[in-house]
């Protein structure tokens, strides 16, 4: 039985700190790979930022109507039927969630552990019977952790999840209002202007770009993935849901703003680790440990945010017989779904374990844009297929937000589909393959 601890504030930590993720620091350089101006380079964060809330706004709505555990798989099957909800389910459970979790863990593994505890944090670690590289095995210790503290109990990992949020996002925003206003904001308008009279990028350069947008932007839907555990889900979620989108949509303009007032665009795209490398520009090596410390606080509240949210999804799809039934039971005296838990960190290592970083950031940024766009599209399609259920919150920008929302991901898919890209075609073909799945073997033992 679900139990509803989690407050308000909680929640909206929780969305916030899902997507205040590696994305931001990792993104913004291979953004300006694929457009190389400053102008287009703000335009596409806000058109990003943009995108995120008006999928915020539209899970509000599905969220306060249908407050349950399980993120969208809930709306996808009571909007398209289970062979629907069965493919997206199946598509988050083994690319979204665990490739959010192993990019993310492998990125704080790699740039800021070393940094902040030494470079031996970055060297080979003997286990005895095999030696492991020192990201790969940190970034696992990581997953481990923090979906041990995640097995014993929401509540506690909810109040780290305010923590491990409000602390990185006041200081990082706080860094960038500086930055930003007292050497950047005249070098950033005159190159924008100065640039942005020329040719834009092209359609495919912008899809590419617009995907580790997308990444970084991810998480704000994070609040639906646990409905069922939020108290009075009718008022609570749809403030959590679009207060810790605009929240986090404020922070990366202002970042990103920040990171041109250091770094021309062409030096932005050489840098790597954004964050790290503006702090290390401007303020030295204590600013560095600073700023570090602030990314690595932030990391861990978004690999604790995915941890909470994706597990749901497995707990979810074997309440309809869809995954393993252990995975829909609760721990008697946690109250939490302790396989579903343990089963997603066992994939998140898997990939871990591939060594495919960048890949790992498209390919769950590609299956977010197919699961994301079916979910905020239920809108539409349960307001003409259920008008009658009581929506608790009723979007008000409609049917703008939703078209928006889907109008933009179609575009990137579309673009980059049509040019072969691998990460967009690994996650339509599983996609496809579920259904076939389930319309060959599921459906028929459900007869």
């Amino acid at each position: 039985m679900e139990t509803r601890h989690l407050g308000r504030w909680a929640a909206q930590a929780l969305v916030a700190g899902s997507m205040l993720g590696i994305g931001i620091f990792i993104a913004p350089p291979v953004v300006a790979t694929h457009v190389q101006s400053p102008l287009w380079f703000l335009l596409l964060w806000v058109a990003g930022g943009l995108a995120a809330l008006c999928g915020a706004l539209c899970v509000a709505e599905l969220g306060a109507m249908m407050p349950r555990a399980g993120g969208e798989y809930p709306y996808l099957r009571a909007a398209y039927g289970p062979g629907i909800a069965f493919a997206t389910g199946w598509l988050q459970l083994l690319a979204t969630f665990p490739g959010s979790l192993a990019t993310m863990a492998v990125g704080t593994a790699a740039f800021q552990l070393p940094v902040l505890l030494g470079p031996s944090f970055a060297a080979p670690v003997d286990l005895g019977l095999l030696t492991v590289e020192g990201p790969t095995f940190w970034a696992i210790a990581l997953v481990v952790a923090l979906t041990g503290l995640n097995h014993v109990g929401i509540v506690l990992s909810g109040r780290v999840q305010l923590v491990l949020t409000v602390v990185p996002l006041a200081v990082l925003l706080a860094v960038s209002l500086f930055v930003v206003g007292d050497i950047g904001t005249v070098e950033v308008s005159r190159e924008a202007l100065r640039v942005g009279l020329d040719p834009g990028p092209s359609g495919f350069a912008v899809a590419q770009a617009y995907l580790s947008i997308y990444f970084a932007y991810s998480g704000w839907n994070a609040a639906i993935y646990i409905g069922g555990e939020i108290a009075d889900p009718g008022r609570n979620l749809p403030r959590a849901v679009v207060g810790g989108t605009l929240m986090v949509a404020i922070l990366y303009f202002v970042l990103c703003a920040g990171y041109l007032s250091v770094f021309d665009i062409d030096k932005l795209a050489g840098v790597g680790e954004a964050g790290t490398a503006a702090a290390g520009a401007l303020f030295g090596h204590a600013g560095v440990i600073v700023v570090t410390l602030m990314i690595l606080l932030a990391m861990l509240g978004s690999i604790n945010g995915t941890v909470m949210t994706g597990s749901r999804i497995a707990y979810a799809m074997a309440e309809q017989g869809h995954c393993i039934p252990a995975a829909g039971r609760l721990s008697e005296r946690f109250g939490t779904p302790v396989v579903a838990l343990w089963l997603q960190a066992a994939l998140a290592i898997a990939l871990i374990l591939s060594h495919r970083f960048e890949q790992l950031m498209d390919y769950a940024a590609a299956a977010m844009l197919i699961s994301g766009s079916l979910a905020v599209a239920c809108v539409i399609v349960l307001r003409r297929k259920d008008p009658e259920h009581p929506r608790p919150y009723r979007l008000g920008f409609y049917p703008w937000a939703p078209l928006i929302y889907v109008g933009s991901s179609v575009f990137v898919l579309g673009a980059l589909a049509a040019k072969g890209d691998l990460s967009v075609l690994m996650a339509a073909g599983w996609f496809g393959l579920a259904l076939l799945l389930h319309a060959l073997v599921v459906a028929p033992r459900l007869r």
